[in-house]
């Protein structure tokens, strides 16, 4: 197991091996957690924040009949992505 040193600033260098097994480059973000005595990084992606989107009238009203069947529990599981397709050219 490579061993980093903690630098100037408290940086660290990942070992090119863990990078590589990781995929992790310059400019990724990693979630940093502590378990025990154990520092634990997690690779993440983050996604940008969407810009705000106006609905028509029409689209108001089916997001409000979306939202009141989802309260209702009128939902369903899908285990598998074709179920879902299917389930919607159904």
């Amino acid at each position: 197991m490579p061993l980093v040193q903690i630098r100037e600033k408290a940086q660290i260098t990942l070992p090119s091996q863990v990078r590589k097994a990781l995929d992790v480059k310059e400019g990724d973000y990693l979630e940093v957690t502590v378990e025990g005595n154990r520092i634990v990084l997690v690779p993440q992606i983050l996604i940008e924040k969407a810009s705000p989107v106006t609905l028509s009238k029409k689209g108001e009203r089916m997001l409000g009949g979306a939202l009141e069947e989802v309260k209702q529990g009128k939902t369903k599981e899908f285990q598998e992505i074709e179920g879902l397709i299917e389930d919607l050219h159904g």
